[in-house]
């Protein structure tokens, strides 16, 4: 099937007159979920991780992913004739380079593409000879007969209950700094912060609640809304008032702005796709390229936002608790598998008031598939789970109220000897993040190596970050603070909310991954100083722990977590899962 639909994509480009094209994994957002009408990558070599780029030039086509997708991709490319290659621009370009002639041009599409993402590509392309091109369409769209509709269902409005202020208040701060900054107007690029921005939800991308749609903030606090036609209601017009103007066109949104005589713009680089910074130019308006000022305003929760995160994260714990405490008797029993375990944890969070969908899909790992970092199970994937080995569970929920994201590796039986020793390194890195405290202005990467030291100490590591922002019922993956090895310059702050999540991953064998979402305050008894609070509650498997390998402090840590675990979820569980909490909870002495 992929054969045919490179062979048809070779073809069109022939009559495009372009020698090569760029399929990234992106919609003209740059979300990292997209709705099925933009997975051309899925469509066009069977990959459907949420990172990657497809380059097919001539007669040859590579598949570049990261160290989280290598071993997906070799499973899903499978005999294809795809070449495997690593995601980095360098890669890329030195492949294209070599695959294509000098004289040659590459086409793109400027909707999925941002100008820093093309940059070092464009350098390198130039120093060989080869043109990059924009193209008006995208060449697959034509090719793609059955090509699902881009969604539009109805944007709703966020009540104050949940967002703690006013989308005019919100409105009005944002634009002061449009104003500081000598700008007529901040481009809104992306779904994500028109939603924080308007309060305003929608269901238009899985696992993401939110409206396609996109605009303009101008200096006095009005602004233009781009939304389909059929998203809008006398409800949402009444939400966003008069100062906020409605348009069913794309186009139309620069139309607005010049009537609003709109002649400088802030916009962000790496949100804004070429084709936006295209159309501004062609108005003669100027750029301000900056960091998005909306990014880093709702990454800070407010107090409303912080409390709903905890009561979001009780009722999932509650909900993941009682998915664990049934896991022993359905690993015994036939047909029961990593599919059906995803299945099960979902009608767990079904249950709980205000669930609305899973926050990602389910990383449902048993034995060699949980060494796949980002491994998603299909019905052909699904490996059937025993009372052995060992399975971890990457997970979580989309809730009014709050965002939740959690990863548990459980024993299901008998395992590896040397599994104990791997979990206790990563849990000695997890406690090392979550009780550290550091001095306001530190950045995630200069603490991402607290969480890895213990691993790095018996000579191993993991090839993904060590944390990521969260929404508020927003995106599981929320910038721009982050934990890892790369720079970042992104300053930690009071009310950031981010994952605490060390790994190891054993190739055939298991994988293990501890992950708590934490939040972000002023440490009490050090003026300038933060630390982390966890959000997360759910026990750590007591099993896997080798307490020889802990300090006394973190075995301290380990109990006192698990009696605020056991202490606030044993009123809201079933008497089964009642029952297994308490032992799951036992103080290690």
């Amino acid at each position: 099937m992929s054969q045919d639909r490179l062979e048809a994509l070779q073809q069109a480009l022939e009559n495009l007159q372009v020698q090569g094209f760029l399929v990234p994994r992106c919609d003209e957002y740059q979300n990292e979920y997209v709705p099925a009408a933009d997975e051309r990558l899925a469509w066009l070599t069977g990959f459907d991780g949420s990172a990657g780029l497809a380059a097919v030039a001539g007669n040859r086509t590579a598949l570049f992913v990261d160290g989280r997708y290598t071993l997906q991709a070799q499973q899903q490319i499978g005999s294809q004739p795809i070449e495997q290659q690593n995601l980095a621009p360098a890669d890329i370009a030195n492949w294209l380079c070599e695959t294509l002639n000098d004289g040659d041009t590459l086409g793109y599409d400027p909707r999925l593409h941002t100008e820093p993402g093309l940059a070092p590509l464009k350098k390198r392309l130039d120093e060989c000879g080869i043109h990059l091109r924009a193209l008006d369409e995208n060449p697959i769209d034509s090719i793609w007969r059955d090509r699902p509709a881009t969604p539009s269902g109805a944007a709703r409005p966020h009540p104050l209950t949940f967002t703690g202020e006013e989308s005019a208040s919100k409105r009005q701060r944002i634009a002061k700094l449009v104003a500081d900054k000598k700008q007529d107007a901040l481009w809104l690029a992306n779904p994500e912060v028109c939603a924080w921005l308007f309060n305003i939800r929608g269901s238009d991308i899985p696992h993401l609640p939110v409206a396609l749609c996109m605009g303009f903030l101008y200096r006095d606090g009005s602004a233009t809304l781009y939304l389909a036609e059929s998203a809008t209601s006398d409800a949402l017009r009444q939400h966003l008032g008069n100062s906020v103007e409605l348009v069913s066109d794309k186009l139309a949104l620069f139309t607005a702005a010049e009537r609003q005589h709109v002649q400088k713009v802030w916009a962000d680089p790496q949100l804004s796709n070429c084709w936006t910074l295209r159309e501004l130019r062609h108005r003669d308006i100027q750029i301000l390229h900056e960091r998005d000022p909306i990014t880093g305003a709702k990454a800070r929760k407010n107090t409303v936002e912080l409390d709903g995160s905890r009561a979001a994260h009780i009722r999932d714990g509650a909900a993941l608790c009682e998915f664990l405490a049934e896991l022993p008797d359905a690993v015994t029993g036939d047909n029961f598998g990593e599919l059906e375990a995803v299945q099960l944890l979902r009608s767990k969070r079904e249950q709980r008031e205000g669930f609305t969908d899973d926050s990602f899909d389910s990383i449902s790992g048993y034995r060699g598939n949980g060494a796949i970092v980002h491994y998603r199970v299909t019905p052909a994937s699904s490996l059937p789970m025993h009372a052995e080995g060992i399975y971890l569970i990457d997970s979580g929920g989309q809730y009014p109220d709050g965002t939740t994201d959690v990863t548990r590796t459980v024993a299901l039986g008998e395992f590896p000897a040397q599994a104990k020793e791997h979990f206790t390194r990563v849990l000695k890195g997890h406690i090392a993040i979550a009780t550290l405290r550091f001095p306001a202005g530190t950045c995630g990467e200069q603490i991402d190596a607290f969480a890895r030291k213990s691993l790095w100490d018996a000579g191993l590591d993991y090839a993904h970050g060590t944390g990521h922002g969260v929404g508020s019922f927003l995106s599981v993956h929320e910038g721009p603070q982050r934990v890892g090895k790369a720079s970042t310059g992104v300053a930690l702050e009071a009310g950031m909310i981010l994952s605490n999540e060390p790994g190891f991953y054993l190739t055939g064998e298991y994988g293990i991954r501890i992950e708590n979402l934490v939040f972000v305050k002023e440490n009490a008894s050090y003026p300038g100083f933060l630390e982390f609070e966890d959000l997360t509650l759910a026990p750590i498997d007591r099993q896997l722990v080798e307490p020889a390998l802990l300090s006394a402090t973190e075995l301290q840590w380990l109990n006192d977590y698990h009696e605020k675990v056991r202490d606030t979820l044993m009123p809201l569980v079933d008497e089964k899962t009642k029952a297994w909490l308490e032992s799951a909870t036992q103080p290690i002495r």
